[in-house]
């Protein structure tokens, strides 16, 4: 049994606590409301951007997992709850001899936007806020003495992530020339990649320090939306998405993670919006 600490239990951070509890480790979910956690996994209250609430923390831990969600979308929400939040939980832990850390990152780090293929060896030069504070805040945790993994996600969808559905919905339409690639990963496979990740660690097996978690298939923009519309079948006249959909325009690859192992839950776009859409009664 490990020691095990989530800092940002929320939709990911909250199912994967659940998880590792019923896999028999000791769990620990640290977020800033009371809401309560899943049976088993011990609440801390706390907020990461103030470092007087961090103590005290568990002692001996094994594993430490940072996913937060900053509360805003800004450039100094991004800093206090990826940049700052990160360095006042590596502080208040100052002396614990974790055995690794994870912190969950994005594909917003990458800088290119021409249809190109991207992994975990492509440069990263980001000018966008969100990016350049992900990746400041993965240096944090890459300089720092603890053996630690930085894991990017893509766009997540699941349960409660339906915009690309609301705008299917809309009428939301994109030309498929020139093609706006998309990326994606079900949120129920961000918490299987995670989980994964925590248990080869915990066998001591060697891992990289960076992997791109993002489902199969790279997709248009067009094709994902015209797809999801044609299952849907009731929709709303055809109009343009907001520029701002289109702004990441590149290819994902998940080559390293499937060489690790990982078996997708949701291969691609299709198996997992079918299912929301089936959810939903929209199909």
């Amino acid at each position: 049994m490990a020691r095990i600490l989530i800092v940002g239990a929320g939709d990911i951070g909250g199912h994967l606590a659940a998880e590792l509890v019923g896999a028999g480790h000791e769990v620990w979910g640290l977020r800033r409301s009371d809401k309560p956690l899943a049976d088993g996994v011990k609440l801390i209250q706390a907020d990461v951007a103030d470092e007087e609430t961090l103590q005290p923390m568990p002692e001996d831990l094994d594993i430490l997992l940072y996913s937060v969600a900053s509360p805003v979308f800004s450039k100094e929400g991004y800093h206090d709850y990826y940049y700052k939040g990160l360095r006042n939980v590596l502080k208040a832990l100052k002396g614990q001899s974790l055995r690794h850390a994870f912190f969950v990152s994005s594909s917003s780090v990458y800088h290119q936007m021409d249809g190109e293929w991207v992994d975990e060896t492509s440069d990263t030069s980001p000018s966008s806020f969100a990016g350049k504070e992900m990746l400041a805040a993965e240096q944090v945790l890459l300089k720092s003495k603890i053996p630690a993994t930085v894991v990017r996600f893509t766009g997540i969808y699941g349960p409660g992530r339906t915009r690309m559905i609301r705008q299917a919905q809309s009428g939301g339409h994109c030309d498929p020339e020139p093609p706006v690639w998309t990326n994606r990963i079900h949120r129920d496979d961000c918490v299987g990649v995670l989980k994964m990740l925590v248990e080869k660690a915990l066998a001591g097996e060697a891992l990289d320090t960076v992997y791109l978690a993002t489902d199969d298939e790279p997709a248009t923009l067009f094709d994902v939306l015209e797809w999801m519309k044609d299952r849907i079948g009731d929709v709303e006249p055809d109009h343009d998405v907001p520029e701002a959909t289109r702004r990441a325009n590149r290819r994902c690859s998940n080559k390293r993670l499937r060489e690790l192992g990982y078996q997708f839950q949701y291969a691609d776009y299709r198996e997992g919006y079918d299912q929301l859409l089936t959810e939903m009664g929209l199909i």
